[in-house]
């Protein structure tokens, strides 16, 4: 149940439980690497680069069905105790499986057959809600895409910038604290360094909600974590308030069943107070069509009605009170 009086100031954590990051990158430099190096982390390979990082919690992830499963089991205490960062790798391929899951819920080829172009928007809705879910689960949040390079014609490089459908990179644009380009240098021996860049350059595409963040940071999980914590630590300096980590949330939400059961006796508690039920009748049932936009008996409730389910029980719950 929702307590805004119980409300504390938000923090800023120097972990990355809570923080959400795009990684964008060319092929094999580096970025399934990364993800793999944090701490507690479960890998959703959408494509399979894995193969040579050791000790990498790994789920393949061939269809849309397949990580919404995923996603719920993240709601366990027990998946909070094992995991503290989720990594997608990568989300452009995430985002055109959950294209193709949208276009065999409506029985159709490609999202354009569906009337209306209401295809894109239910596509888009699904994706950006489901990826939200796991923010609100208070994981950390490290996505991967590929770099995609564009030059002038006499080859000379214009830019470097995420390699996403536009659709999908405003949802993701919209989720990241930091967007990472991660790029390479020579030095005079022939030997490359890698670079996670998190300020736009001229040529390089990146950006980050963090002001103090260094904006060149020597390619690494844990480069990048100390970065990370450099310049929170110099929030604070600045009037932030920090802690080490944020626990994950423990609220207990009931399931269908259990909401059901507590609204069929809470209903039996009320119609019981009153002589006169008829009125106590309407009252519910006006109370119920209101939580639910139309008239709608509670034996006729569905499980993926659960969320109005539970705002009538609430509802029940203060008249009880």
């Amino acid at each position: 149940m929702v307590d805004i009086l119980s409300l504390q100031p938000n923090v800023i954590s120097r972990d990355l439980r809570g923080k959400y990051i795009l990684l964008a990158g060319q092929p094999k430099v580096g970025k399934t690497e990364l993800i793999c190096s944090s701490e507690d982390a479960l890998v959703c390979a959408f494509e399979i680069g894995t193969n040579a990082q050791s000790g990498a919690y790994v789920i393949p992830i061939d269809k849309w069905s397949t990580f919404k499963q995923v996603v719920r089991q993240l709601e366990t205490p027990e998946a909070h105790a094992k995991y503290k960062t989720i990594g997608l790798d990568t989300i452009g391929i995430a985002f055109d499986l959950c294209e193709k899951f949208i276009c065999q819920q409506n029985g159709v080829q490609k999202l354009s057959d569906i009337p209306y172009g209401a295809g894109y928007a239910m596509r888009d809705k699904e994706f950006e809600e489901t990826l939200r879910k796991i923010t609100m689960m208070s994981y950390g949040l490290i996505m991967t895409c590929h770099l995609k390079e564009t030059y002038d014609e006499d080859g000379k490089l214009l830019s470097l910038r995420p390699d996403l459908n536009n659709r999908c990179y405003k949802i993701v644009n919209g989720l990241c604290d930091v967007i990472c380009s991660i790029t390479q240098t020579w030095d005079e021996n022939g030997e490359s360094h890698r670079w996670i860049r998190t300020r736009p350059s001229p040529t390089v595409f990146a950006g980050s909600r963090y002001k103090y963040l260094d904006p060149v940071i020597p390619f690494g999980f844990n480069e990048f974590e100390q970065a990370l914590a450099k310049a929170i630590d110099e929030a604070e300096k600045h009037g932030a308030k920090v802690v080490d980590s944020i626990e994950a949330p423990k609220e207990v939400q009931l399931s269908f069943t259990e909401l059901r059961n507590e609204a069929s006796e809470l209903w039996a508690k009320l119609m019981s107070s009153t002589d006169d039920q008829e009125y106590m009748y309407n009252t519910l049932m006006k109370k119920i069509e209101i939580i639910f936009g139309k008239k709608i008996k509670l034996s006729e409730v569905t499980e993926d009605q659960v969320d109005l389910m539970e705002l009538v029980v609430i509802e029940m719950r203060s008249m009880v009170a």
